[in-house]
């Protein structure tokens, strides 16, 4: 943090009033689960909306995602495909404490796998919403660094659009959206995109096929919707680099991994229903995904003899009830359930990893249901002051069965209940300055549970965090920021150096989120995002060292300009201060370097043409995302990311 570039970063802040997110008038959901006209509760939300969507360039959401100030992204291969969110200073376990939806609906999986957010087009996004803090009490599970909740469109215009992309790397893709309201009740969203690639890597090849669609049904006070998802993606995975390996030629792959690939099948069916009832409103939506791939994974020289599979499915009923009492000052409410069942199955054979593993075949399954109730109020305490509080209650069962931990299988069950309690004060309608405390927790992961040392049981992560939070609007110039504290107890984490699940000793995260905003000219827009965190141990073996994997600054900066009414172009800078490689907590390897990465991009629009043209990683960095130190022999293994790279995308529109 102490770098030439890190202090730039913050100059750039301190004199630079920048364009921002967030804003104090649109609609925002993620913060109560209800919709609201603006932001009254005592988070702190980053609004992208589907014009700073359409402006940024982006391919995929990972990309969009990259702007928000206090996210971490990594992405393992460079495209999108497998990527860590990590909110508020995690990293190995950034999946298993971010929680991430899509329209309200939990996208995690059951197991550390990360959320699928290369199946959703940048183009159906109509905003992204993201809380950054603790949100234990509204959410539960994994809800510890923050929530991104990505609302997609709807229904509400009537239009065809078809778009082909070209890329670096042999990409060829072609995409079809259609929006149509059938009559004043009925409409329906579809979209499909079908795209190949050999990406960055040697044996990185993937094709992928994915069709999405939404029915809805709208009359008085009554909306029934269908949505659905079918996606197949096939992609050859190249495995990690030695650092020799990957200093010499990072495309390179070791021969071990040569014939490594996962082919997955995903379906997803969801159905919701919402009544309005006056000053009252209900709501319930079902959903069921399943997930199936055929998996072969081979450890470092050591080829797995042939491919296994895993199996996911995961089916939510969620219930609620909304709206306002009125009790003088008015006391707006939810109340809801959350059901939750996750059927996981693994079987992969293996060449083992001496003199860890025997070769064999590694199994497990576990069927996981979880139940919660919660609710939460946000009473006006005065005009000026507003109150929330809220409280959930949460159980968890697992039925096991591991080849590993415990052959014989087992029952494993858990319960807790957490609080949120806070206040914003409303100086004026442009000005609010909050206070915010929320207990977190997660259940042990479907795998984490399985793979913990023989006969351990992990036990559930808690947490509390505290935040203090600013927006403030003068004009066309807006700062959004927090500063918060992030306690957590029996953190769950990978160990790489025993190749366990664990129970880590006391942790703590302190930092800072900020954003800053301004229109400079007509023409001529500066954006700032950056995230400070001080990410260290509390106790313990590793009492004051580092978290490995987290970077302590990131940063972005971004213009803006608008050649005339049909040219748009941007160049952005992206900062990462050096971290501990993934693994290295006891700080003995010393820091991985930062990575400085500049995008640009020029964008075209005519009439019913759009043409779209963008540079990654301008000045050719070389670096990666990933890197992990599982200490002697091997050292530190990479996971290189892309060198400079294009995509060019043009599309025409049919209303």
């Amino acid at each position: 943090m102490n770098t030439s570039r890190a202090t730039l970063a913050c100059l750039c802040l301190a004199v630079m009033p920048l364009q921002a997110y967030a804003d104090l008038g649109p609609i925002v959901i993620t913060p109560t689960r209800t919709e609201q006209a603006e932001n009254k509760s005592s988070a702190t939300v980053y609004v992208m909306s589907a014009q700073d969507i359409k402006t940024s360039g982006a391919v995929t959401t990972s990309e969009l995602l990259r702007g928000i100030p206090g996210i971490q992204i990594d992405d393992l291969f460079g495209n999108g495909t497998e990527v860590s969110i990590s909110v508020r200073g995690f990293s190995s376990t950034a999946n298993a404490n971010t929680l991430v939806l899509v329209n309200g609906r939990r996208l995690n999986y059951s197991d550390t796998a990360g959320p699928d957010l290369h199946h959703i087009f940048p183009r159906d996004i109509e905003r992204i919403e993201v809380m950054v803090g603790s949100a234990g009490a509204l959410y539960g599970d994994q809800a510890v660094g923050g929530v991104v909740n990505i609302i997609t469109k709807g229904p509400a215009e009537n239009f065809h659009q078809v778009s082909t992309r070209l890329g670096s790397f042999d990409y060829r893709g072609i995409q079809f959206n259609s929006s149509m309201k059938l009559n004043e009740s009925l409409g329906y969203r579809l979209s499909a995109e079908t795209f190949k690639a050999d990406h960055y890597r040697d044996h990185n090849a993937e094709e992928n096929s994915n069709f999405s669609g939404m029915l809805e049904y709208r009359e008085d006070a009554n909306r029934l919707y269908f949505e659905i998802q079918e996606i197949g993606d096939e992609l050859e995975l190249p495995g990690a680099l030695l650092e020799a390996e990957f200093e010499d030629d990072p495309k390179q792959i070791n021969p071990g991994f040569a014939e490594d690939f996962i082919d997955e099948d995903t379906s997803v069916y969801r159905v919701g229903y919402e009544r309005n009832l006056g000053e009252h409103n209900f709501s319930i939506d079902a959903t069921s995904r399943e997930t199936d791939a055929d998996v072969l994974q081979s450890s470092r020289n050591i080829p797995s003899p042939e491919a296994g599979f895993t199996k996911r499915e995961n089916s939510s009923v969620n219930p609620k009830l909304y709206g306002n009492f009125d009790a003088g000052l008015g006391i707006p409410y939810v109340v809801g359930i959350d059901l939750e069942e996750a059927d996981y199955e693994l079987s992969l054979p293996n060449g083992g990893f001496p003199p860890i593993f025997p070769p064999g075949v590694t199994t497990s399954s576990n069927e996981q249901k979880t139940e919660s109730l919660y609710f939460q109020i946000n009473p006006k305490v005065t005009e000026m002051l507003q109150l929330t509080f809220g409280m959930r209650s949460s159980s968890v069962e697992n039925d096991m069965t591991d080849g590993f931990s415990f052959p014989g299988g087992i029952e494993v069950e858990d319960d807790i209940t957490v609080k949120e309690l806070g206040l914003a004060y409303f100086i004026d309608g442009q000005t609010r300055i909050s206070v915010r405390m929320d207990e977190n927790f997660r259940f042990a992961k479907v795998n984490e549970l399985a793979l913990a040392a023989a006969g351990d049981i992990l036990d559930t992560q808690t947490g509390d965090s505290f935040e203090i939070g600013v927006d403030l609007t003068r004009g066309d110039h807006q700062l959004v920021a927090s500063i918060y504290r992030l306690d957590l107890e029996k953190e769950i984490e990978f160990d790489p150096i025993d190749f366990v699940n664990t129970n880590l000793d006391e942790t703590r995260r302190d930092g800072l989120t900020l954003s800053l905003f301004s229109q400079l000219s007509n023409d001529f827009g500066l954006k700032t995002e950056i995230g400070i965190v001080d990410a260290e141990f509390r106790s313990g073996a590793f009492d004051g060292k580092d978290i490995s994997g987290v970077s302590d600054t990131i940063a972005k900066l971004r213009g803006d300009y608008r050649i005339n009414d049909s040219f748009t172009t941007y160049l952005e800078y992206n900062y990462s201060s050096p971290r501990y490689a993934q693994g290295d907590n006891a700080n003995e390897f010393g820091k991985i370097g930062s990575t400085t990465v500049y995008n640009a991009g020029i964008a075209y629009q005519y009439k019913a043409w759009e043409v779209n043209f963008r540079i990654n990683n301008l000045a050719d960095e070389k670096y990666a995302d990933f890197v992990t130190n599982n200490g002697p022999p091997a050292g530190a293994v990479y996971q290189p990311s892309p060198e400079r790279n294009f995509t060019l995308t043009a599309g025409y529109r049919f209303e």
